[in-house]
């Protein structure tokens, strides 16, 4: 996904380049609308929560804790392609398992002590 601003700077030989790629390999090259906010809502409690920049982790509405860009890739992966708008049901069913492997993810991390800038991830 592609930010306002680097989008609008984005050559355009450069992102034909990706989209080539992602067909050429099997993937699947998606605009996501400038109105999807990813980064805002909540799939516990079905409602957008508006969240600090600087605020890299964060507890959904039931506790549970999450990293904001990890989370934010999950309600990119759980877009209904035909409204373009997050799957709600398809984000419950599938969050057990890929919550599990963030948190695999992130326990890694800290284990190796590899340094993740601005994530939130605290290597103590």
């Amino acid at each position: 996904r592609f930010g306002k601003s680097i989008q609008n700077r984005c050559p355009g030989y450069f992102q034909e380049q990706v989209k080539k790629k992602f067909e050429s390999t099997g993937g699947v090259y998606i605009e996501v609308p400038a109105d999807y906010r990813a980064s805002q809502y909540d799939h516990t409690c079905d409602d957008y929560i508006k969240k600090k920049l600087s605020d890299r982790m964060y507890c959904l509405s039931d506790g549970t804790l999450v990293q904001r860009d990890w989370y934010s890739s999950f309600l990119l992966y759980n877009i209904d392609y035909i409204t373009m708008t997050i799957d709600k049901n398809r984000c419950k069913q599938s969050f057990a398992i890929q919550y599990a492997r963030e948190k695999v993810l992130i326990e890694r991390i800290k284990t190796n002590h590899i340094k993740v800038l601005n994530s939130g991830i605290k290597l103590v």
